[in-house]
């Protein structure tokens, strides 16, 4: 319990005895914490106090906050690499989640004129437009929106829609062999429309992904933005050694 009597500011005093609670299991991933008045009871502090605990919390990563709707216990961030070692999909399923896509859009759409641009075709030509949430267990963890140049309409595959890695319905394209990709990574606020498709407040903290892929001639093929939850996602760069490896 609080020591009142400890040099230790009753606030971090009860950020750790949360904290242990969450390590310990004890509030597990995705339940909602007491709320503030349940806890100023239970340990006989200030709301000022509470508040400076949670907000604690909240940087350190172990809960997040939804205005309205309570405080809940952070589920784990989903670790991604750009290196080849293992894709989001295979992460998914090494750390126990189901991973899965949910199609919101597949048509022919007319080209904005940034997608233009990047793939090189003029503004308005018809181009294959495909919109995505990227699911963890059921859950919405990132919103994609992809455009494919005209050449490689033929090589998109409609069954990998909805499995595998963000670039498996491609595979039918033979120059997605050999080609290589330009990743632009951005801290955003969420836009309203994404927020509503990740069901997130409008304005929370997301990393937006723009990637380009060109073919293995050069030849622009696919643009790609994408949005995931700040407080479900990360992006690792480089990877410890494999253990198995060590002296």
């Amino acid at each position: 319990m609080i020591e009142r009597s400890s040099p230790i500011p009753l606030y971090y005093q009860l950020k750790e005895l949360l904290r242990a609670r969450i390590l310990r299991g004890e509030l597990r991933p995705g339940e909602m914490l007491p709320t503030e008045e349940q806890l100023q009871d239970t340990y006989g502090v200030s709301r000022t106090t509470v508040r400076l605990a949670l907000k604690e919390l909240e940087f350190e990563g172990l809960i997040t906050r939804f205005r309205g709707r309570g405080t809940f216990v952070a589920r784990p961030k989903v670790a991604h690499s750009p290196e080849p070692r293992f894709g989001l999909t295979e992460q998914l399923l090494r750390q126990g989640s189901r991973p899965g896509w949910q199609v919101l859009l597949a048509d022919e759409v007319p080209a904005p004129g940034d997608v233009a641009l990047a793939l090189e075709v003029e503004p308005s030509t018809p181009i294959f437009c495909l919109e995505r949430l990227r699911l963890a267990d059921a859950e919405p963890i990132g919103h994609h929106l992809a455009y494919v140049a005209p050449m490689a309409r033929d090589g998109i595959r409609p069954e990998a829609f909805t499995r595998g890695g963000s670039l498996a319905y491609l595979e039918g394209y033979p120059g997605l062999l050999g080609s290589r990709a330009q990743r632009i990574l951005e801290a955003v606020p969420a836009p309203e429309r994404v927020a509503e498709r990740l069901a997130v407040e409008a304005g929370s903290p997301l990393l937006r992904i723009r990637r380009v892929v060109w073919d293995a001639d050069g030849r622009p093929i696919e643009v790609m933005w994408a949005h995931y939850r700040g407080d479900r996602f990360q992006y690792q760069i480089g990877h410890p050694p494999d253990p198995g490896r060590l002296p």
